[in-house]
């Protein structure tokens, strides 16, 4: 390396190196804090010296009265009118017995009688009530030789030997029954009979509607009630049949369901 080389470094970082105290100095200048101002010094005042506030002074006047004694008014009332109902019976509250009997105020005060609630009796909740024995009398007759061989019932919870796979079939059967929506705001009534045939197992194997109850809705909720049912248990232990028909009257009135 040559001196001539060195001397043009150093020259460089001298340069260089008065730049920046040259920079450091007017950052300095420029940006020196202000300097603070001493404090002035304390002005006392003579609190002797203020005048004193005067309260400006309220001044009533003079209430000037009427009369030295008191004098006793007379009381005032309303002239009375010169109509004959403008009397002192206006003033008292109108009886039943000074009203006309033909005319609109005695129909007003007269009092009025509560009406007697009666309570519906059993045709009015279930209209086909008459209608309900005659069938059930009919399907009697007509299955009275099935019933007797013991594999035919009709629903009883008093039977003594299907009582409770009876009863069973009813708790199943109305978890499930609806009243259909549609015929219950339209006042649809009805009954449709069925015989349903069971399996050993308590499943239901066959379904056959006896009559229609005048309504499909009615009769296809039976259907699909019967169909949604599962098993209800096993036959008693006395009954040695691989098979048990059972005769259910579904009855529908007054918004209201009935198995029978």
């Amino acid at each position: 390396m040559s001196d001539r080389y060195i001397e043009k470094s150093f020259l460089y970082v001298l340069c260089l190196s008065l730049l920046l105290h040259l920079g450091l100095c007017a950052l300095l200048y420029y940006f020196h804090p202000a300097a603070v101002k001493p404090p002035k010094e304390p002005v006392f005042i003579d609190l002797q010296e203020i005048p004193e506030l005067k309260q400006p002074s309220r001044q009533h006047p003079d209430t000037q009265r009427r009369a030295e004694q008191r004098v006793v008014v007379p009381k005032e009332s309303a002239p009375r009118g010169d109509a004959p109902h403008d009397s002192q019976q206006s003033a008292r509250p109108t009886s039943p017995q000074q009203v006309a009997p033909g005319s609109s105020t005695a129909s007003l005060l007269k009092p009025k009688q509560r009406a007697v609630q009666q309570l519906p009796t059993i045709q009015q909740l279930f209209p086909d009530a008459g209608r309900m024995a005659k069938l059930e009398e009919s399907y009697r007759r007509k299955f009275e030789n099935d019933v007797a061989e013991g594999d035919t019932r009709f629903l009883s919870n008093d039977d003594i030997v299907f009582g409770s796979f009876l009863r069973r079939f009813e708790g199943a059967v109305y978890g499930v029954w609806r009243y259909p929506q549609e015929a219950a705001l339209r006042g649809i009534e009805g009954i449709t009979p069925v015989r349903i045939t069971f399996n050993r197992r308590g499943e239901i194997t066959n379904i056959q509607q006896l009559e229609s109850s005048g309504a499909r809705i009615l009769d296809e909720e039976v259907l699909r009630t019967l169909h949604a049912i599962g098993p209800v248990g096993g036959f008693p232990k006395g009954y040695d049949k691989e098979e048990f028909h059972l005769i259910a009257f579904f009855q529908y009135g007054s918004t209201r369901r009935s198995l029978r």
